[in-house]
């Protein structure tokens, strides 16, 4: 039966997903928006900070050189918990044991590229994924954002 019978089509929920879906809304080809810093992540609420993960497994980011000129400084990813309501440090590796391989941040520095985005090749950037099992929202921070760095952000479940 179709969704139509039921009266009733997903809008909002990804479900399971086997191709990375971008954070902004499924936006093909969109960059994520980059705090300048964490003070937006003060407190415990986080309705409107980040992006929601809508319980996807993996989360995909690609960094890249927004200046010509300048280093744009590394990118720290952030993950925000609904039972906790609070926010932390994305682990920079995670084992779904429940122990944390490797306590760090992850943490994204591109260098600089001195090319512009238009003009760099694969080499150029940075990709990463990371595990996100249980984290409900992710934020990026960058001291020199949002000017000097582009991040990509998409989550899948498999």
């Amino acid at each position: 039966m179709s969704t139509r019978e039921y009266g009733h089509t997903y809008t909002t929920s990804w479900g399971r997903t086997r191709g990375p879906k971008n954070l902004n809304e499924g936006r093909v080809g969109e960059k994520v928006q980059v705090l300048a810093n964490t003070d937006t992540l003060v407190g415990f609420g986080a309705s409107t900070v980040g992006y929601p993960t809508e319980n996807q497994r993996y989360l995909h980011v690609l960094v890249e050189d927004a200046t010509t000129s300048d280093n744009p400084g590394a990118v720290t990813i952030f993950g925000y918990c609904h039972a906790f309501q609070r926010w932390f440090p994305l682990p920079q590796s995670f084992d779904p044991v429940g122990t944390n391989a490797t306590p760090t941040a992850a943490t994204l520095d591109i260098g600089s590229i001195a090319r512009a985005p238009a003009a760099q090749v694969p080499s150029d950037r940075l990709y990463r994924t990371y595990q996100i099992v249980g984290i409900d929202r992710v934020a990026f921070v960058c001291a020199t954002a949002p000017a000097q760095v582009n991040v990509f952000a998409a989550g899948s479940t498999f």
